[in-house]
C-alpha cells in the first residue's frame, strides 16, 4: 500500500508540474489555448491538454521515416512554448 501511495504521489507531482509549466508558458508569452468549448483560455488543465493531444498519431514508413499526423496550429504553438525538447518529440524527422 505504501509503495502504491508513493507512486500515486509522484504521478500527481508530475501532473501538477506539467500543468504549472503549461500555464506559466501561456501566461508569460501572453498566449491562450482553446478549452473544450473552443473558448481561448490561459489556464487549461493538464487533463484537457492530454485529451487535446490524444488524436495525434505517428506513421512509420519503411522503418526509416516517421510522420506525425493530425497536428494543428494549437498543438504546434503549445509545443513551441514548452521548448525544443517537447517539439522534438513531435517532429517529423525519422
Amino acid at each position: 500500500i505504501m509503495a502504491l501511495m508513493m507512486l500515486m504521489t509522484v504521478c500527481l507531482l508530475v501532473y501538477a508540474a506539467l500543468e504549472f509549466r503549461i500555464r506559466d508558458a501561456l501566461k508569460t508569452q501572453s498566449q491562450s489555448f482553446p478549452n473544450q468549448k473552443g473558448k481561448s483560455i490561459i489556464n487549461p488543465t493538464a487533463r484537457w491538454v492530454f485529451q487535446f493531444f490524444g488524436g495525434i498519431h505517428l506513421l512509420i514508413v519503411d522503418k526509416m521515416h516517421s510522420i506525425v499526423l493530425n497536428m494543428n496550429d494549437y498543438h504546434l504553438a503549445l509545443l513551441r512554448l514548452l521548448g525544443p525538447q517537447y517539439e522534438a518529440l513531435y517532429s517529423n524527422s525519422g
